[in-house]
């Protein structure tokens, strides 16, 4: 039973906590962020993305499916505002 619990913080986690890390990462002072704190966002959103999906795809439940709407609603908000960033610099 360990074992699927451990899978299950493996797979929910990403999607759960990456996503609404980027979006704070991108909303405190975008416009003078370091070139780290740039990464760790993109990094941490396509994280979520690619977790959001995989758990909306699936479809195991309606909590896994609100926990994929939610890390895919805001890593794709964190990775506009990353976009919107780098045009007007």
């Amino acid at each position: 039973m360990d074992s699927l619990v451990l899978a299950v913080v493996i797979l929910a986690s990403p999607a759960l906590y990456g996503g609404p890390l980027a979006l704070c990462l991108t909303l405190w002072r975008l416009h003078s962020a370091s070139k780290v704190r740039l990464i760790i966002a993109r990094f941490l959103a396509a994280l979520s993305l690619i977790s959001g999906t995989l758990l909306l795809v699936e479809h195991i439940s309606a909590g896994s499916s609100l926990i994929g709407i939610i890390g895919i609603s805001t890593s794709l908000i964190s990775i506009w505002r990353l976009s919107n960033n780098r045009k007007r610099n």
